[in-house]
C-alpha cells in the first residue's frame, strides 16, 4: 500500500521502506531509463572503460576540455553514448597504455550539433594542451599513457586570451597569500609552496593555472563559478574561499605568461 504526505512516497513490505528517491530510481529502470540519462547541463556523453573512470582519467581530462572549450562532458563506462574511447573501439588512435594498447576515440552521435562539438574534443585531445594533459596524468599506482603513437601532429603556438593586466591583479589577490607572484610579494607566500616563476617552469605549465583548482589543496577552498560544487554549508571553516570565474582564471594564465621561467634544473613537483 503506498502513503502519499509530506511530499514522501513509503511503501511498507514488513520491515522494508522504500522512499520518493528510491521508488524514482526503480521505476527509471523498469521504463528503460538508464543513470546516465539523468545527467543534467552536460553537451556531451562519453563511454570509456570503468578502470579509467575509476583511476580519475575522465576527471583529469574532461575538467581540462571544459575549461578550454566550454563544453561539458560526462563520462559512463556503459549505455549510449555521443562518443566512445577505448582498446575496442573502432576510431581515431589517441593515446596508449604501458602494454602499448592502444585506445581509440569513436564519434557515435547522429546529431550534426553533438558531432561537431565531439570532433572538437577529438582535435584537442590530438594537440599540444591535450596531449600533455594525457602524459601528465599519473595516479599513484594508476596507468599512464603516452601519445607518441600519433604521427600527424600540428605544431600550434598557444595563445592566451586574458586580460595581462588584469591577471597581474588578479593573480596578487587570490594566489599571493600563498605563492610568491612576483616583486611585490617577493617576501610573503608560504616557504613550502612553489613561485609562479617555478611553477612557469614546468612544461605544462599553462595547463597547470588553468586547471589549478582540481589540483591540492586547492579544492578545498576554491569555488569556480558555474564549475566547482558549491561547499557544503556546514562545513568547518578553516580558511577564507577563493571565489573566482573561468575568464578570472584565463586572466591569471595570461599574465604568468609573461613571467620569466626559473630554471631549477630539474621538473618542479606540485602537489
Amino acid at each position: 500500500m503506498f502513503c502519499f504526505g509530506a511530499g514522501i512516497i513509503s511503501t511498507y513490505t514488513g520491515r522494508c521502506k522504500i522512499t520518493f528517491g528510491k521508488v524514482i530510481t526503480i521505476a527509471l529502470f523498469l521504463c528503460g531509463f538508464a543513470p546516465w540519462a539523468m545527467a543534467e547541463g552536460a553537451d556531451l556523453t562519453l563511454r570509456m572503460p570503468a578502470p579509467l573512470i575509476e583511476a580519475g582519467l575522465d576527471r583529469h581530462l574532461l575538467t581540462r576540455f571544459r575549461f578550454k572549450h566550454r563544453i561539458s562532458v560526462d563520462a559512463f563506462s556503459e549505455g549510449d553514448t555521443d562518443m566512445a574511447l577505448g582498446p575496442d573501439t573502432d576510431g581515431t588512435r589517441v593515446f596508449e597504455d604501458g602494454d602499448g594498447v592502444e585506445y581509440r576515440l569513436a564519434i557515435l552521435s547522429d546529431n550534426a550539433d553533438a558531432r561537431a562539438q565531439a570532433a572538437l574534443f577529438l582535435d584537442w585531445l590530438r594537440s599540444a594542451p591535450g596531449k600533455s594533459a594525457i602524459e601528465g596524468f599519473a595516479p599513484e599506482g594508476g596507468p599512464t599513457f603516452t601519445t607518441e603513437l600519433i604521427t600527424e601532429v600540428e605544431v600550434i603556438k598557444e595563445t592566451f586570451d586574458g586580460n595581462v593586466n588584469d591577471g597581474s591583479q588578479l593573480a596578487l589577490v587570490h594566489c599571493g597569500r600563498c605563492h610568491v607572484v612576483d616583486q611585490r610579494n617577493r617576501m610573503g607566500g608560504i616557504g613550502s609552496t612553489p613561485s609562479f616563476s617555478a611553477l612557469r617552469g614546468r612544461d605544462n605549465w599553462s595547463d597547470l593555472f588553468r586547471a589549478f583548482y582540481v589540483e591540492n589543496p586547492h579544492p578545498s577552498f576554491t569555488q569556480v563559478e558555474g564549475v566547482t560544487e558549491p561547499f557544503d554549508p556546514m562545513r568547518a571553516v578553516h580558511v577564507a574561499p577563493v571565489e573566482i570565474t573561468l575568464d578570472e582564471i584565463e586572466a591569471i594564465t595570461a599574465f604568468v605568461a609573461t613571467i620569466a621561467p626559473k630554471d631549477l634544473g630539474r621538473p618542479v613537483k606540485f602537489e
